[in-house]
């Protein structure tokens, strides 16, 4: 507050000295004009003076007198008078002015020092007066909201993930002193503590992965490394990974690869995108059921890749809230997959920076079906038009 006091003080100070310099600018130059025109009067240059002839035999000597001098002090007077009153007149339109700018600019200085105290929470008020004004507390309205939002998502992933770390934590901390203290020796109990303790591994991996890939979305080190090929290929190397992940759940895993076209893509990025969308299948879908991957040319030329399931599908209420990280409609399912809930945001992030589009949509009970356009630009051969 003390900084926009002093901001409006040193604003009416420069007013005012800008005022006194116009001021005495002006009387000095009316002032050298009316003497020069003043002596063109008397010295008849406007024609006689008050009609008398003798007065312009000798005009510099009539300068001296009294009247002269007397009428000359009295318009100096009168000019600065003026001057003056002008210039108390214009500080106070400077100063209401002032005010009027200062005020907003001392609560958005309040409002800055707020947040940066982590009171995401403060709002300004947007009825100051002007448009610019208004649209700035507008903005600064918004920013305080996004920081409040990521403030609040940050704080759900440390809960998450304390609570997330000390699950599969603590179940490999229990099969170990477990097996420190001799308390399991059969080679049954062996065999299911060596797979409890790799399931719960293969958890912590799950995480940290999509951790890391966040991160990289985030600060925007993710840089395609673009190449032409052919998108079938890759896609039937995704199958092959996660065809045996899928048939140790009970999962079925057909395919049916249509797209025959090369595109101009990141193969990785396409790789990890659509990795995220299987393995997010593959957990949601009960054993005997089925996920469905495959790849078509859509109407307008553009290349699709479709991750179908048969599995319980999302509710209407949260299907809006899929792509929100962090989000976990079943949080059982979660855990037991050890995801974070960001499968789904970070398939579509990695889309997305790529020019295409995810789309989803599921119905309870039926299944959910996730499809993932790129535009007709990154194909750059179609091989099905070669064969025909």
């Amino acid at each position: 507050m003390k900084k926009t006091s002093s901001f409006h003080t040193r604003l009416i100070l420069s007013y005012a000295a800008l005022l006194v310099l116009v001021m005495v600018l002006s009387i000095t130059i009316a002032d050298a004009f009316f003497i020069r025109a003043f002596k063109t009067f008397l010295a008849g240059g406007y024609g006689s003076p008050f009609g008398i002839e003798s007065m312009v035999i000798e005009p510099n000597s009539y300068l001296l007198t009294t009247t002269y001098l007397k009428f000359h002090d009295m318009m100096r007077l009168s000019v600065w008078i003026g001057g003056c009153a002008v210039m108390l007149i214009a500080l106070g339109v400077a100063s209401w002015f002032t005010r009027r700018f200062s005020q907003p600019i001392s609560g958005f200085a309040s409002f800055a020092d707020r947040i940066g105290h982590g009171d995401y929470g403060a709002q300004t008020s947007n009825n100051q007066g002007l448009r610019e004004f208004a649209e700035l507390s507008d903005s600064l309205n918004h920013m305080a909201h996004e920081l409040k939002c990521r403030d609040e998502v940050e704080q759900e992933l440390f809960s998450n993930l304390s609570h997330e770390l000390r699950t599969p934590l603590t179940v490999i901390k229990g099969y170990m002193e477990a097996l420190d203290a001799g308390l399991i020796s059969s080679p049954q109990e062996l065999h299911s503590a060596a797979e409890a303790i790799s399931q719960e591994t293969a958890n912590l991996e799950i995480m940290i992965n999509e951790l890391r890939q966040l991160a990289q979305i985030d600060n925007n080190a993710v840089m395609p490394e673009e190449s032409d090929f052919d998108v079938n290929e890759v896609l039937g190397y995704i199958w092959r990974r996660f065809a045996p992940i899928a048939a140790a759940r009970g999962v079925l895993l057909p395919h049916q690869f249509e797209a025959n076209v090369k595109v101009h893509l990141d193969r990785q990025l396409l790789d990890r995108a659509v990795a995220n969308l299987l393995s997010n299948a593959i957990t949601a879908t009960p054993s005997g059921h089925c996920v469905t991957l495959s790849s078509a040319i859509d109407e307008s030329r553009g290349v699709n890749i479709v991750v179908e399931d048969t599995g319980s599908g999302i509710p209407e209420e949260d299907l809006a809230h899929v792509f929100e990280r962090f989000f976990r409609g079943d949080r059982s399912r979660n855990r037991r997959s050890g995801g974070l809930g960001l499968g789904l945001p970070i398939a579509r992030d990695l889309v997305e920076i790529e020019g295409g589009r995810l789309d989803i949509r599921s119905t309870v009970g039926v299944g959910t079906r996730v499809t993932v356009s790129y535009p007709r630009s990154v194909i750059v051969r179609d091989e099905s038009l070669l064969t025909s």
